[in-house]
């Protein structure tokens, strides 16, 4: 019966337990040795000459080290690479997504394929388990052939806040910037409608609060507007209706409630007043938990301050 090496055993187990046909020769094995352990299970074939060991879970994960070593010129991509990067606001896909050249023949069988004219070597790195996948500012680009602008925007904000700056995802646009490219209008959009200045949004909550609040018709609603206080620091809530003076924050109550976090935002609301604006805060437990009610209270609010000013 054939048994793999020790070492051969470490590297497949890194690998979620994939192995090549290459492999398994150079550790020993015959070729009669590997079709009798796929005949009896113990091997399962992904791609040619790419096998999964019968005991490990077929997972995304080993799909996609299968894919990257049945044809080496594939890169996980879009959906898929978000999924490996843990990204939040994409959607979860089973197959990887893989991305070619145009002119190469790649593996078709269990895998999405797109092509691109555009792959360089610095669009992706090669994980610990042996996956080629998509760097996150590629990977961020490729997802938004897959999204609306909604949830784009939301993700665009979530890899500012954990992965780059707003001058890389310039600079990838500029570099995908091609006629008919899947995606480039939607990247376009979402990147124009965004201030250079604003630091990212600290989650897809404030985005969708703002959003409900425009759609109900509140008003001019101005994310991080800037606001100079009278010790002549400068802030920017997460929303303001400047023409109230009206300001919206939603607070994390993960990592946004310790008392110097707190003893902070109330010296700031204070400060607030002090030039004649108003601030209303709600946390993103409370969004979460009722989130057409919260929406109903602020929007009562803002006709509240609406009716003050005019009085």
């Amino acid at each position: 019966m054939a048994v793999m090496s020790n070492t051969l055993a470490h590297r497949v187990a890194e690998r979620h337990g994939i192995v090549t046909t290459e492999e398994l020769l150079a550790d020993g094995w015959s070729s009669n040795a590997v079709r009798r352990q796929v005949t009896a299970g113990l091997l399962v074939r992904v791609h040619s000459g790419v096998y999964r060991v019968g005991t490990a879970p077929d997972s995304f994960e080993s799909r996609c080290v299968a894919a990257s070593l049945a044809d080496p010129s594939v890169v996980v991509t879009g959906a898929a690479a978000a999924r490996l990067w843990e990204f939040r606001h994409v959607f979860r896909p089973e197959e990887p997504i893989v991305l070619v050249e145009h002119d190469r023949t790649p593996i078709v069988r269990g895998v999405v394929v797109r092509r691109t004219n555009v792959l360089d070597p610095s669009d992706w790195v090669e994980r610990p388990d042996g996956s080629r996948v998509a760097t996150p500012v590629r990977a961020w680009f490729d997802c938004a052939r897959d999204l609306n602008d909604e949830r784009f925007e939301r993700l665009t904000e979530w890899v500012l806040d954990h992965h780059t700056r707003v001058p890389t995802l310039w600079a990838m646009v500029r570099r995908m910037a091609g006629r008919g490219r899947p995606g480039l209008a939607r990247v376009t959009r979402v990147m124009s409608q965004r201030a250079s200045w604003q630091k990212p949004a600290g989650s897809g909550l404030e985005l969708r609060v703002l959003k409900a609040l425009a759609d109900r018709g509140v008003g001019n609603i101005v994310r991080q507007h800037p606001i100079r206080l009278s010790n002549g620091h400068v802030i920017h809530p997460d929303g303001a209706i400047p023409d109230i003076r009206w300001a919206i924050e939603i607070d994390h109550v993960t990592w946004h409630g310790g008392r110097l976090d707190a003893q902070r935002d109330k010296g700031r609301d204070r400060q607030l007043r002090r030039v004649a604006w108003q601030v209303d805060r709600v946390t993103d437990q409370e969004v979460r938990d009722d989130f057409a009610a919260v929406i109903g209270e602020l929007v009562e609010l803002v006709a509240l301050r609406r009716r003050e000013l005019a009085a």
